[in-house]
């Protein structure tokens, strides 16, 4: 059975909304969104393009089947993503891209 990752990505305005929105999401989110089902997580900064660039963030998380992926999504990703609205609504500037792969190899 095949791992799943979950990637968030987060574009924000600029390097100062990244840092509140990092501190936002570690630990707290993090955590919730492991309490939920996810056994690793990777937070990532991608390079910015110049200085006009968003400033990313992109938080992959490690499930270990379909099936718990589907059970967070059901039952904890609403309240998790209703916290991130709450913090960062549309009118902020962050805006939120998610993508879901199957792991096919780690080596």
């Amino acid at each position: 059975m095949p791992q799943i990752l979950y990637t968030v990505r987060a574009a924000c305005k600029d390097v100062q909304q990244r840092g509140r929105f990092l501190s936002w999401l570690s630990p707290n989110h993090v955590l919730e969104v492991k309490a939920g089902g996810a056994t690793g997580v990777r937070i990532v900064l991608p390079e910015r393009e110049g200085e006009t660039g968003p400033a990313v963030v992109e938080t992959q998380y490690a499930f270990p089947s379909r099936k718990t992926f589907d059970i967070y999504i059901r039952d904890h990703a609403p309240v998790l993503r209703a916290d991130a609205m709450k913090h960062f609504p549309p009118e902020s500037g962050v805006t939120f891209a998610r993508q879901i792969a199957e792991i096919a190899m780690e080596l």
